[in-house]
């Protein structure tokens, strides 16, 4: 599940930029709990569900994986591509159906 933090301005190493850095705009880390996957990204409305763009990092010890996203405030749907599998997050606190007939995962993040 996705957790929010108020948008500093100071990027890190595992911070991409989806929208332009405002007093609103908020971090959100996402964080996948996949043992055994090789590459492992993060997609959505936020960047126009593009599957390759945002590589999340890999703690193959651990297996977990994570970025950490700048995000307006609203409604966004993700999904994670976990070796180029769609998969909803199994943590998120709301899935719904999306036009496939599959599951996006919600993450709203207030202003």
């Amino acid at each position: 599940m996705p957790t929010l933090k108020k948008h500093r301005g100071q990027p890190d190493k595992n911070l991409d930029s989806t929208a332009p850095p405002s007093r609103q705009s908020r971090e959100v880390d996402f964080v996948l709990d996949c043992n055994g996957a090789e590459h492992v990204y993060v997609c959505g409305d936020f960047n126009g569900w593009q599957p390759t763009s945002l590589r999340m990092i890999g703690n193959l010890e651990l297996g977990l994986w994570e970025k950490r996203l700048v995000l307006p405030p609203g409604r966004h749907e993700y999904k994670f591509v976990v070796d180029g599998q769609w998969w909803h997050d199994p943590a998120a606190r709301e899935n719904v159906l999306n036009q496939f007939g599959t599951l996006n995962s919600v993450v709203e993040v207030p202003s």
